[in-house]
């Protein structure tokens, strides 16, 4: 489910995904019912990812405000659109983590500061979304990881000389940087070149699609 993210040509890469570009809330709504009920071939599903997904909640909420009220402006939501956005969010959210299926959610990062102290307090990196729905995602999901890239310096063989090589990383444990967990304990607290069907075969057994 491309949320407006635009990552299908990259996961085409190594894959070949069934993507359906959702571009409005009822077509999410659409998607979950059409999962739900069971009559597709689909194992798996990502929803990539929660921060366009909340963007478009608010675009279907704002929009709802206006129509209740013309002289409403559309660009400044108030506490109640926010607080109706949150509710939204979290239950779609519960929904596709309860679907009988493999569940995956992306979503782009910022930083958070730890404390009142913005200047001197800890930061951790964590979900491009409001506070509310962030803590729910962590609460709702098994694993939380965080995917990014190094360059390493690797012995070419036959040789005493060393090349760069970029080498890519889900840190899933054991970092006070990032938003992190892994409740399954079975992934250790990284995995190097991670691919999916491995990391789901390692948690439960089962084969991924």
């Amino acid at each position: 489910m491309d949320i407006n993210e635009k990552g299908t040509e990259s996961v085409r890469r190594t894959s070949n995904p069934h993507v359906y570009p959702v571009e409005t809330w009822a077509e999410l709504t659409d998607l979950y019912w059409f999962l739900q009920e069971g009559e597709h071939q689909f194992k798996s599903v990502a929803v990539d990812g929660i921060t366009g997904l909340q963007t478009l909640c608010m675009n279907f909420v704002l929009g709802e405000a206006v129509a209740l009220d013309a002289s409403r402006d559309p660009d400044m939501p108030t506490r109640q659109v926010w607080g109706k956005v949150t509710q939204l969010m979290k239950t779609q959210i519960t929904n596709f983590r309860n679907l009988p299926m493999n569940v995956i959610f992306t979503a782009l990062t910022r930083r958070t500061v730890i404390g009142e102290d913005e200047d001197m307090g800890d930061s951790m990196m964590g979900p491009a979304c409001s506070p509310s729905v962030s803590a729910h995602l962590e609460a709702a999901v098994d694993v939380i990881g965080y995917i990014y890239k190094m360059e390493v310096m690797v012995k070419v063989k036959g040789t005493d000389q060393k090349k760069p090589r970029t080498r890519t990383r889900l840190i899933v444990e054991g970092n006070e940087r990032f938003l992190v967990g892994d409740r399954t304990h079975t992934l250790g607290n990284w995995v190097d070149a991670p691919d999916l069907t491995n990391i789901l075969t390692t948690m439960d057994g089962k084969e991924a699609e």
